[in-house]
């Protein structure tokens, strides 16, 4: 692979970012973008402060609300 700046030997924010990607890719990963309700994901972070289970199907979003829970368990 060429870097941008192959004759200096200096690697970009940007060429670091597409190796990245690149490594992520042939890892199996798939880039993708998600959208989180923020009062969603705060009510999971309040359930995981208060020791309650991951059961966000009876929220307005699960996603979010797990996204919430995870996030903040991950803290503790």
């Amino acid at each position: 692979m060429e870097d941008s700046n192959s004759a200096t030997g200096k690697r970009t924010g940007a060429d670091r970012q597409r190796d990245f990607a690149e490594r992520q890719k042939a890892a199996g990963y798939k880039r993708t973008t998600v959208w989180i309700h923020e009062e969603t994901a705060k009510e999971g972070i309040r359930a995981a402060r208060a020791g309650k289970p991951l059961e966000p199907m009876e929220s307005k979003d699960p996603l979010s609300w797990a996204a919430g829970w995870i996030s903040e368990k991950g803290k503790q």
